[in-house]
């Protein structure tokens, strides 16, 4: 289990740490609050792992078709 931060709405929860890809990157979790896949760990920052999570958030909005 890991702890992780909805980008869209702020809530910090707890969900199931899994690889993204075969990477070395966390899988987003749907937010419990706003059901948002928009997340990511919470200890994440710096501009450079902030922007592969908006490249991996972008991925699973194509897949599921919210591109707007």
């Amino acid at each position: 289990m890991i702890k992780f931060v909805c980008d869209d709405c702020g809530h910090k929860f707890e969900g199931m740490d899994c690889e993204y890809c075969a990477s070395v990157y966390t899988a987003p979790v749907k937010c419990p609050k706003c059901g948002s896949w928009h997340t990511m760990p919470s200890g994440i920052n710096g501009f450079f792992k902030r922007k592969i999570y908006n490249m991996i958030w972008e991925s699973i909005d194509e897949r599921q078709g919210n591109t707007e």
